[in-house]
Parts: C-alpha cells; sequence; structure tokens
C-alpha cells in the first residue's frame, strides 16, 4: 500500500492506492490552524479490515442492488448477502489497489488512480476501466470519475470519505443543511422501494441550517438541481464550513453509529437498474460514464 501526497497554499491531502483512499485532508481554520477533516484511520494497513469503506471509492455500484438486476431485458443474478448486494460485494473498488496513472505538483495539482474489473465480478456482466482524478483547486478538493465498459453494466460511483471539521469534536455541534425537499423511502432491506417522501416538517428536513445534534442518517436526499450547493456543514468550534457541489441527482448522507463522522455520498439511487423512474444507471459501450463532486471549504463561512 502506498501514500501520495497533494498541496496546495489552501490544503493539503494524502491518499492511498488502496481504495483510491481519500486518507486525509488538511484545512486551515478561523485562526488559521490547519485540521485534518477526515475521519480516517491511524495507520494505512487498518484498511484492509475497515468495515466502513472510510475515504474509498466504491464502485462498481455505490449503494444497494437486489440480487437480481435488470440489464438490457434480462435479469441478472449478483452476489449478495440475504437478497442484498452493498458497494459492489467482493469485488467492490473500495478494497482493490488501483493503478496510479498521474501525480503533478503545483497550485492546482492532482493525482489521477485507474482501474479495471473483469466480466462477471461479483456477477456483474462487461469488462469495465475506470479512474478517479483528485484536483486541489486553491480551497477545494474535486473528485473527477470516468467509465467505460464493453458489455451493458450498472454503473454508480461515489466516495466514501466521513468528515468532521469540528477538529474530533461530537459530531451533534455540526450545523447540516441539504437542498433537497424529498428523499427515499427504504424497505425493511434498506433498499429504496421507488417511492419519493417529502421530507419538510419531519426529521429529514435540512432545508434550513440547523444543529445535527442526536439526529442520525443513513438515507438518500434527493438533490434541488436548482441550487449549486447539495449540502452545506459547518463547525462553528474551528469555523470550517463545507460545501458538497455536484453533478448527481442523489446524495446519501451517512452518520456511522461507531465514530463522530458524517458521510456524502453524491451519487445516483440505490437499486436503479430494477427502478426505471429514477435516473439511469446503465452505461453501454461507446459512452463513456461521468461524474463531478467538489468540496469546497472556508473557514469561518457562513451561508
Amino acid at each position: 500500500m502506498q501514500e501520495f501526497i497533494l498541496k496546495n497554499s489552501f490544503l493539503k491531502a494524502h491518499f492511498l492506492d488502496y481504495g483510491a483512499t481519500l486518507h486525509e485532508l488538511w484545512v486551515k481554520d478561523k485562526n488559521g490552524n490547519a485540521v485534518n477533516v477526515i475521519m480516517g484511520l491511524p495507520k494505512i494497513d487498518d484498511y484492509l479490515s475497515d468495515p466502513w469503506y472510510r475515504g474509498a471509492i466504491v464502485g462498481r455500484y455505490a449503494g444497494r442492488l437486489q440480487e437480481k438486476v435488470a440489464v438490457s431485458g434480462k435479469r441478472i443474478a449478483l452476489e449478495n448477502s440475504k437478497g442484498v448486494m452493498l458497494h459492489g460485494a467482493s469485488s467492490g473498488w473500495s478494497n482493490k489497489t488501483w493503478d496510479l496513472k498521474v501525480q503533478s505538483t503545483g497550485e492546482t495539482p492532482e493525482i489521477c488512480f485507474e482501474i479495471s474489473c473483469a466480466d462477471g465480478s461479483s456477477g456483474f456482466p462487461g469488462n469495465v476501466a475506470a479512474q478517479i482524478r483528485y484536483r486541489l483547486e486553491q480551497n477545494s478538493i474535486s473528485l473527477e470519475y470516468r467509465a467505460t465498459t464493453d458489455t451493458p453494466t450498472p454503473i454508480n460511483l461515489t466516495n466514501h470519505a466521513y468528515f468532521n471539521l469540528g477538529n474530533r469534536t461530537a459530531i451533534d455541534q455540526h450545523q447540516l443543511k441539504i437542498n433537497s425537499k424529498e428523499y427515499l423511502e427504504l424497505g425493511s432491506d434498506l433498499v429504496p422501494t421507488g417511492k419519493l417522501l417529502s421530507s419538510e416538517g419531519t426529521p429529514f428536513d435540512f432545508q434550513k441550517r440547523k444543529l445535527l445534534k442526536k439526529t442520525r442518517l443513513d438515507d438518500c436526499f434527493v438533490i434541488d438541481t436548482t441550487e449549486e450547493v447539495a449540502a452545506y456543514l459547518y463547525a462553528e468550534n474551528t469555523g470550517i464550513g463545507m460545501k458538497t457541489i455536484t453533478d448527481q441527482p442523489g446524495v446519501v448522507v451517512f452518520t456511522p453509529p461507531d465514530f463522530d463522522a458524517i458521510c456524502f455520498e453524491t451519487q445516483k439511487f440505490s437499486d436503479g437498474p430494477n427502478i426505471p423512474k429514477f435516473p439511469n444507471t446503465i452505461l453501454h459501450p461507446g459512452e463513456t460514464y461521468r461524474q463531478k463532486t467538489r468540496y469546497l471549504f472556508n473557514a469561518g463561512a457562513t451561508e
């Protein structure tokens, strides 16, 4: 496992080739002190046994799929646990070593990792080639994804970094805003039913910024695409604010039970191939999957 570092005048980021993982991200707080806002693991070898996908790129399908998916009019059986596949199962890219393609320096440094996934991996059809490009641009880090296939196949990629902007303080004191009026209804297996529920007036209503307190989430919010910012997180003690900006239709907001952090998984929807009204997640030969997400930081920011 190798570690790589990018830095500019505003940020410093550490990456691992295992999972193409964002391991650390150092941001300046309101007093000019550097704070690591990523809740990664203290030793890089710990990622080999991490059950939480910390900082990794998740594919070839982020989220949950039923044990059979509809692709080109066929029902294809997938590796699963109790009828559900999560985050690509055993062939998931979060637990694979990616190849380093590019690493550059300067004020807009970037690093690019690539991976190949064989036809039949965990039941998925098609040989897939994918890449993730991380770039530091002033006080933001952008993630640009690409993927191609030789056979129609489901593709849905995301990053699974966990954030804590308060220098390891309780996540309860973070303020959260999500530009979303609806979220996905989930069945008992946490797979979407296909129904969208209104968040207004519910515990899932974060249209106005508020303290997270004891609210815990593992839910997909439908992003209001008329707004530039999908979600905003702020920690008063450090003054660090973070905007999540993405071209994806949804963001899974997840607060893990075992540590103080919050994850913003920008992506299309779980079980997309089986729910026709959901955004398309089938990639065809000759097409290129593209996704871009950016995390923008501003110490002392108020939205």
